[in-house]
């Protein structure tokens, strides 16, 4: 179960019960046995637009089809035929498929097909026991990258480690630097909603610390749980 309390200003809670993490082009949805990272909502647009064309491209063949060149006819039947089951397949991915689902019920973390396989075929499988650890990264801290400076923006990733050594990536957050504590906010609520769901740790890198913040206060508290750069 997945119970963990989670920052809310990260967290958008749902009308059915779950939770939702903004990430980078996709979310993270978070119930009670299962979390999912799924693209993000404006990924039906392009397979809207694949059927509209479909759409038009049928009536316009309804409506004078043969007068058009046999050239032209072909070209606009090859096109409905390729387009029409991409885009459903596309809009199925992005309305009900997932690119990664962690499920306790099952005990297995799955990356699944991307467009073309609407979210549904397996790509990676990693049952709970083979699991190692969780890893939170940052890429653009380090200041000899530009001559003394480091980068505007921080790339935040949280990882699957399996015990053989192969890493997985969860999700990613790319921020600007001043907001890279927000960032790290949500890739560490999400890695510790999967610590929660699979009993793996969770690492974090040396320089930041977990100090819990209270919400209403703004204030650290004794506990710990928030990240804070050292």
């Amino acid at each position: 179960m997945v119970d963990v309390p989670l920052p809310p200003h990260v967290v958008i809670h749902r009308r059915d019960g779950k939770r939702e993490i903004l990430l980078h082009r996709s979310v993270a949805v978070i119930g009670d046995t299962k979390i999912e990272v799924k693209s993000a909502r404006s990924t039906v647009i392009l397979p809207l637009i694949g059927l509209g064309t479909v759409v038009v491209a049928g009536l316009l063949l309804g409506a004078g089809g043969s007068a058009l060149p046999f050239w032209a006819l072909a070209a606009v039947l090859f096109y409905c035929l390729f387009a029409f089951p991409i885009s459903v397949m596309g809009l199925v991915g992005a309305v009900v498929g997932a690119d990664i689902v962690v499920d306790a019920d099952k005990g297995s973390a799955t990356w699944q097909q991307g467009y073309l396989g609407m979210g549904i075929g397996t790509k990676e499988l990693v049952p709970f026991p083979k699991i190692d650890y969780l890893e939170v990264t940052i890429e653009g801290a380090e200041e000899d990258r530009w001559r003394g400076e480091s980068d505007s923006l921080r790339q935040f990733a949280l990882w699957m480690v399996k015990k053989s050594g192969k890493r997985l990536r969860m999700a990613q957050i790319p921020v600007a630097a001043y907001t890279q504590e927000d960032g790290m906010d949500r890739t560490l609520a999400l890695g510790s909603a999967l610590a929660t769901l699979t009993g793996a740790e969770i690492r974090i890198p040396k320089d930041w610390e977990l100090v819990e913040i209270d919400t209403e206060t703004l204030e650290p508290v004794k506990r710990k749980g928030k990240a804070k750069r050292r």
